[in-house]
């Protein structure tokens, strides 16, 4: 059963936000977090992508993409759905949960600055392993692009409504992961 699904308000303020880029600033919302808002198009789609998964984002590198989960299409609302970041090239690991929902998630980019340390969770053994990580492999990049991350960062907070703040990444990555994993059955992760 095709479910139509429509887009949920806080992507559609980003698709606003990327547009007032590409108009004021000749950028676009992957020049300043990392993917192009790509909704709901089946040829964004992978072998790996749950077949409840509605896809949002792709990073146009090695077909990665972001989607929402649905929970075999349980979820009515897309702005309570789960974001998972599916990597095709990953293999073993596909499919990784990376956000209660997508105001969670553009509250982690506000606080990270960039979206692939979130497929790295899995990997951390504590937050000391993420925070070296964090700032070995991505800290440098992220200085350079300071003054483009001020602004992504302003417009963001000024158009999106209801982002909370998320003091300790480490910690609320953690907790979704065991809350939500508790929903999801095995099967659904390639």
């Amino acid at each position: 059963m095709q479910v139509h699904y429509k887009m949920p308000e806080s992507l559609v303020d980003i698709v606003r936000i990327d547009k007032k880029l590409r108009e004021q600033h000749v950028g676009t919302i992957d020049d300043y977090m990392g993917f192009y808002i790509s909704f709901n198009n089946d040829d964004d789609r992978y072998y790996c992508t749950p077949d409840d998964a509605i896809v949002f984002g792709r990073t146009g590198a090695d077909g990665d993409h972001f989607a929402f989960f649905t929970f075999n299409r349980s979820i009515s609302d897309l702005e309570e759905a789960p974001v998972i970041f599916i990597q095709p090239t990953a293999f073993g690991n596909q499919v990784t949960l990376v956000a209660r929902n997508l105001k969670d998630f553009v509250a982690l980019f506000i606080n990270l600055k960039e979206v692939y340390v979130l497929e790295r969770f899995r990997f951390y053994k504590n937050k000391l392993d993420f925070m070296n990580d964090y700032n070995d492999n991505y800290m440098e990049d992220i200085k350079m692009r300071e003054s483009d991350n001020q602004l992504i960062i302003e417009l963001l907070k000024e158009n999106i409504k209801g982002i909370t703040e998320i003091d300790d990444v480490y910690e609320y990555m953690i907790e979704s992961q065991k809350q939500i994993e508790l929903g999801i059955n095995n099967d659904d992760f390639a």
